[in-house]
């Protein structure tokens, strides 16, 4: 297995007990909603979420294996629901692919360069099987892990991967270096 701590320093590899789930809070609440802004969250949406999947993990009745990629799942599942009630009948791929993705909190403002801005924008123009995949994989996840996470096979996360990147350099007018001119 992979190393969990990859993506996220400090972030811890063991089981977490809902007694832990104060200090995992404070290590993991910044990248569980930068993954979620990356699904096309909002800010304020990626932030309910995160507590939702905090509010899960304390519930919580028998320890949590493998944390990080746990609070992911729990989380994005609880951003979806969100998104659900607003408008039920359109399709949630479209709702995404429209998303104005607003970065602008004051640590985000800071933070992210107008390169990063226009990265973050064009993830969330892809679809959302590609969106997801990417998003664990910036995050850290092996294409493995990405798999079990979401369910599919390594081999469909793979070519999820290869898609995502092409359409994201085809989108930021990246060319590919390697190939005669």
């Amino acid at each position: 297995m992979a190393d969990d701590t990859a993506a996220a320093p400090g972030a811890r590899q063991q089981s977490v007990w809902a007694a832990d789930a104060g200090s995992s809070y404070q290590e993991d609440r910044p990248y569980l909603i930068r993954f979620l802004l990356r699904h096309g969250a909002d800010f304020q949406e990626a932030e309910d979420a995160v507590q939702s999947a905090f509010v899960e993990l304390m519930c919580s009745r028998r320890p949590v294996q493998r944390p990080r990629a746990w609070l992911r799942t729990v989380a994005l599942r609880a951003f979806l629901r969100q998104m659900v009630p607003e408008q039920p009948e359109q399709d949630l791929t479209d709702r995404l692919a429209a998303t104005s993705v607003d970065w602008r909190t004051p640590l985000e403002a800071a933070e992210l360069s107008e390169q990063q801005r226009r990265v973050l924008q064009a993830l969330v123009q892809l679809s959302f099987k590609q969106c997801s995949v990417m998003a664990w994989h910036l995050d850290g996840f092996s294409t493995g892990e990405i798999a079990e996470a979401m369910g599919l096979e390594k081999a469909a996360v793979l070519q999820n991967l290869s898609r995502a990147r092409r359409t994201l350099k085809q989108q930021l007018g990246i060319t590919d270096r390697r190939r005669p001119q």
